[in-house]
Formats: structure tokens, sequence, C-alpha cells
């Protein structure tokens, strides 16, 4: 039997345009950006400068909201809705963005729930991803202990079906059994 595979020194072949990390792995970039580049060739940009990006522009509107609140009407500013986030205040039109406050009342989220969202589920996102592989290490494992050489190939496959898509970023295309 082979050495098992160290995973955490593996290095993918994609580099991100705006920070100019090399070598980086599949899961360091959206599904839609690395389909977009392997159809067009469009530069890639990493999860990371993306999270940055829309951290600026939401602390840059933030900016600006707070410098320049003319041009709204006083009817706008007192008015106030219900958020069905996490918090549950009632707040003023200002803590929603305008997307959040066109969607009426009983459906919009202010700024602070939106972003504690997005934070969540990018956490959640990364950590399923982890636990996947986690779970399939264990199943190798357990399989091993029974001594099942089918059920250990076919563990076998699917851990390193995983541990593929983290890499490259392409789930694994499942053949159909047989002709037809």
């Amino acid at each position: 039997m082979s050495t098992p595979v160290v995973t955490n020194k593996w290095a993918g072949i994609f580099d991100c345009g705006t920070c100019r990390r090399k070598r980086l792995m599949g899961d360091e970039f959206s599904k839609k950006a690395l389909e977009r580049h392997r159809r067009d060739g469009a530069a890639l940009k990493c999860k990371t400068c993306v999270a940055d990006a829309e951290q600026a522009e939401r602390t840059k509107a933030a900016a600006k909201r707070a410098s320049s609140n003319t041009g709204v009407n006083m009817s706008e500013t007192n008015e106030t809705r219900a958020c069905t986030g996490t918090c549950g205040k009632t707040l003023p039109q200002s803590s929603y963005n305008r997307n959040q406050w066109s969607k009426g009342d009983g459906k919009s989220r202010c700024r602070e729930c939106v972003e504690r969202a997005v934070e969540r589920e990018s956490a959640n996102q990364k950590n399923s991803n982890d636990d996947k592989i986690m779970a399939a290490r264990k199943k190798v494992e357990d399989i091993k202990k029974t001594g099942n050489t089918v059920k250990l190939v076919a563990a076998e496959s699917e851990l390193a079906a995983l541990e593929a898509e983290k890499v490259t970023g392409l789930k694994p295309v499942k053949l159909s059994a047989g002709r037809g």
C-alpha cells in the first residue's frame, strides 16, 4: 500500500489576478469564476479579494450615506420597519439598503443582519467542504478495519473525488453503468 497523500501541501494551478497569489487551489475561487475562466480564459479573482472588495464597497457606501443625507425626504427617514433578520429590531429606513427596503414589511433585513448572514454562509460553506473530507477519511478508516476491499475501494474513490474537487474546483463526473 502506498503512503497517504498530505493534502495541506498540494498546490493548484490557478493564479489570482488581483492579489497576484500563485498556485492556488480551486476552492479559493467561486464556481462561477472557474467556469468563466475555463470557458473564456477570463482572469480569476480569489474569494479573499472578492470579500475585500465587497467590504470596501460597503464601507464606502456607509461613509457616503453618513456624509450626505441630502436628497432624502424627511418622510423616508422617519419611516421604520421591523427587521426580519436575527436582531428583530424596529429600525429606520437608513438602517436598510435599498434592495432590502424595497422587499417590503415582513421581508426586509437590516444591513447588520445581511452582513452577518453573508459571513455565516461563507463560513458554513468552507466548513461543509472540510467536514465532507473528514467524514470520508473516517469512513475509509472504518472500512479498513472491516477488511471489505470492495467497500474500501469505493470509499477511497469518494475521498479522492472530494480532495480532487478541492484542488481543481471540478466536481467528479459519474459515468453510467453499462451500455446504452
